[in-house]
């Protein structure tokens, strides 16, 4: 991997690091950067990884450090190695003391950065939460703002908060675990805690659990990220391979929870297994209808790694759907684990995390 470090570098630790991953987005890439450029103050460092991209964006990139030295520095994977190999190798490279991975086909909203610093420098907490909206890019030269304001936690707003309760229940709700969401002081990510090389849905993968060690949080209920939703997503061409994946994200997070350093109510819990459970129903019709000789197989195993990743057992969670009135709830997830022939009655073995 070759490095290019800006020219100088302040004295001072820079107050953020943005880190962008780059691969096949030369044409989204000067909206991108220029979207950062135009508000970052010189505390803020941003580093972006040409992750072997076969485009113009090298030299995009090139032109981003010449024109921004002392803020812009470069990394270069020699070959493709994936978006979480980029992660990991922007996580390690970063100086601040705030980290936010931004995706390199999307924009930053005006002024999101003088608010983010706001909050960082009145209420110093562990983790940021920001809003976002869409930016419906067809892909063939059409692409359109749509209007709205998509939430990314539920629950109170604009307060710094300590509850890891209200913290893990309000991700869990929302559903909504993309890192350009998320601003995380540097010193609370855990060293081990890296990116599932070789694997999709990576993010559900890496937040929840760093949420666990989040000891204070403020959500701003602002819109400050456009994601730009662009065909060939991963949940649009899922695959038997993807859905075990989508499945091995959370694999193991039971255990985790236990050996955590917060307290977790049972309502958190069972939010927790309900999004489980919302996943392992969705991953189940798809793999149905794909009729591969091993669905049967994998659809065992589906239930088997749901398990793993819920603090509820499968009677427990039908009992607590029970209690809420959820009952067409209740009955969709005895009629898969039914199908799937491994009605858990107790926990297996732990799956060892991703990590």
């Amino acid at each position: 991997m070759t490095w290019h470090h800006p020219i100088s570098q302040p004295h001072a630790l820079p107050w953020l690091s943005i880190l962008v991953p780059v691969y096949k987005v030369e044409a989204y890439l000067q909206d991108c950067a220029q979207s950062i450029l135009a508000q970052a103050d010189a505390g803020v460092e941003i580093i972006f990884l040409d992750d072997a991209s076969p485009d113009g964006s090298a030299a995009i990139l090139k032109g981003f450090q010449h024109s921004h030295p002392q803020q812009v520095s470069l990394l270069r994977h020699d070959f493709n190695q994936g978006i979480s190999a980029a992660r990991n190798a922007l996580l390690k490279a970063a100086q601040g003391e705030h980290i936010w991975f931004i995706d390199a086909d999307d924009i930053l909203e005006a002024g999101a950065l003088a608010k983010l610093k706001h909050i960082i420098d009145t209420h110093s907490p562990d983790l940021v939460l920001c809003d976002f909206r869409r930016l419906q890019d067809h892909g063939d030269g059409r692409a359109r703002f749509l209007d709205e304001h998509i939430a990314t936690f539920q629950g109170p707003s604009n307060e710094r908060l300590k509850d890891p309760n209200l913290l893990v229940t309000g991700l869990f709700q929302t559903g909504q675990w993309h890192p350009w969401t998320k601003i995380v002081r540097r010193s609370v990510w855990p060293l081990a805690l890296t990116f599932p090389e070789g694997r999709i849905f990576e993010d559900l993968a890496v937040f929840p659990r760093l949420v666990l060690r989040v000891q204070s949080f403020y959500h701003a209920q602002q819109v400050w990220m456009v994601y730009r939703q662009r065909p060939g997503s991963a949940l649009s061409g899922l695959t038997e391979v993807s859905l075990t994946e989508w499945m091995q994200a959370l694999a193991g997070y039971a255990n985790e929870i236990e050996l955590a350093p917060v307290q977790l109510s049972q309502s958190t819990r069972f939010e927790i297994a309900h999004f489980g459970a919302r996943t392992f129903i969705r991953a189940a019709k798809k793999l149905h209808y794909f009729k591969t000789p091993t669905a049967d197989k994998a659809l065992s195993h589906f239930a088997t790694l749901w398990q793993s990743a819920s603090p509820l057992s499968s009677s427990e969670l039908i009992l607590a759907y029970l209690a809420r009135g959820r009952f067409l709830r209740a009955l969709q997830f005895m009629f898969w684990m039914r199908l799937s022939q491994t009605h858990l009655k107790t926990r297996p073995p732990a799956v060892p995390p991703h990590t």
